[in-house]
């Protein structure tokens, strides 16, 4: 009987531990890797992490080193036609790799968010971002917020697919959301800081996407 009652407790905490949701990837930004070259040249991105060093050209053809492989691995953005890649974040997901990119070819430009494997490699999906100005994310649990000019959204990790978008954030407020900063989480809420000296932020509610508070605007 003096056995069973550690035993006992031991099991209890195995079966709660169990119960207990966990945050897979819990709370961390998208860390932006800076340019090296001339943004109208030749030009790469570079930075490592995992034991890995990724290089990525200016036209989207990426390497992979490393001391768990023997040679250079090499994979390819998705551009879609644009000539030049115009801005890359990156942040790890586990042992998978995320990234949010911009691309442009010389008249507009767009962006992407998508989860890689490096161990393979193989992109496990891609999701388009309808906008230029693509700012740094934030990733909460299974979720990651994106942002671009005009654009906010919300995106499960492990599909690629939206779960919320905001397109039309000019309609609303009158003028354009050239680029926001990093996220912040307040709560069930998600603020969005507009980059730059506006200094405006717009409210959101995480399940829904509904804003909830807007510059110059009265909680909804």
């Amino acid at each position: 009987m003096k056995i069973a009652t550690p035993l006992l407790l031991i099991c209890l905490t195995l079966v709660t531990l169990a119960q207990t949701p966990g945050n897979v990837l819990g709370q961390h930004a998208f860390t932006q890797v800076e340019r090296i070259g001339e943004a109208n040249a030749r030009s790469f991105y570079v930075f490592t992490t995992g034991g890995r060093t990724y290089t990525v050209r200016h036209d989207g053809r990426g390497e992979i080193t490393g001391p768990i492989f023997i040679k250079l691995r090499n994979f390819f953005l998705k551009m879609d036609g644009a000539a030049r890649l115009e801005r890359l974040y990156s942040a790890d997901a586990g042992t998978d790799l995320l990234l949010t990119y911009e691309v442009a070819n010389g008249r507009s430009g767009w962006g992407y968010i998508a989860r890689f494997d490096p161990s393979v490699p193989v992109f496990r999906w891609f999701a388009p971002i309808p906008s230029m100005n693509v700012g740094p994310g934030l990733i909460e649990g299974n979720y990651v917020y994106v942002t671009g000019q005009d654009f906010l959204a919300k995106l499960d990790l492990q599909t690629g697919k939206y779960v919320w978008q905001q397109t039309d954030l000019t309609k609303e407020y009158g003028s354009v959301f050239a680029q926001f900063a990093l996220p912040e989480i307040n709560g069930a809420a998600i603020v969005f800081p507009e980059a730059g000296a506006k200094e405006r932020t717009l409210e959101v509610d995480k399940v829904t996407g509904r804003i909830l508070k807007g510059p110059a605007s009265l909680p909804r």
